[in-house]
């Protein structure tokens, strides 16, 4: 008999790789999930799997099916909400991690680690590598979503990015759109690093909002 501790273990474990699969955009609107197929492939008991896929139905990202679930599908109408949202969150992020900037309360590291994420997108854009410039891309925004010091605020993006993960590589696959990705990170991360609280919220929101024009005219 699996020990309670451990069930509880292995489910955060096999919940964090699916949320991991969520992000990347390995996993396609409609793909079926099952409890046997994921047991199997993580080496894991089905306990676990289930109570995984119980977290992952309550963050959206999977709906029940006749067998196990499937991934949560969109609509049009859908995808533009989320994005406004997101064009908001990543506003304020951006806004709040300026004026934590601008106060002196971001370590110069962290600075850093936004340029570097940045400059990772570029390369991995210059490679026509979609899927690893999808990854670089969240890993840039994940950065600067977590210079506010905002715990609530980076829970709230998170749950928005991995439910338009799959838009991302769509989108990251546009050449002319991603040099335009290029130019718009540089100017987020000079406005967060110029401590322009108003410059920041304007750049990240006009980001997200030109991602939402490209990803729609490809729909």
């Amino acid at each position: 008999m699996e020990h309670p501790g451990a069930a509880s273990s292995s489910a955060q474990a096999v919940y964090t790789v699916l949320r991991r699969r969520f992000a990347d955009g390995d996993l396609a609107p409609a793909e079926r999930l099952t409890e046997a197929a994921l047991a199997q492939e993580l080496g894991v008991s089905r306990t676990p799997v289930r109570e995984a896929i119980g977290r992952l139905q309550a963050d959206g990202l999977v709906v029940p099916a006749a067998r196990g679930v499937v991934v949560a599908t969109l609509d049009s109408a859908e995808i533009e909400q989320i994005y406004e949202l997101r064009a908001a969150l990543e506003g304020l992020a951006a806004a709040q991690a300026a004026r934590r900037q601008a106060s002196g309360r971001i370590a110069p590291v962290e600075i850093r680690g936004i340029q570097d994420a940045a400059d990772e997108v570029e390369k991995a854009l210059a490679e026509s590598d979609a899927k690893r410039s999808a990854r670089a891309n969240l890993e840039f925004h994940r950065a600067f979503g977590h210079a506010p010091g905002n715990p609530f605020l980076e829970d709230a993006l998170h749950r928005v990015w991995d439910r338009i993960a799959v838009s991302t590589v769509s989108n990251l696959s546009d050449a002319a759109w991603a040099k335009t990705v290029i130019i718009q990170h540089r100017e987020i991360c000079q406005a967060i690093v110029n401590g322009d609280e108003d410059a920041a919220r304007r750049a990240a929101e006009e980001h997200v909002k030109a991602a939402m024009l490209i990803y729609r005219a490809a729909h």
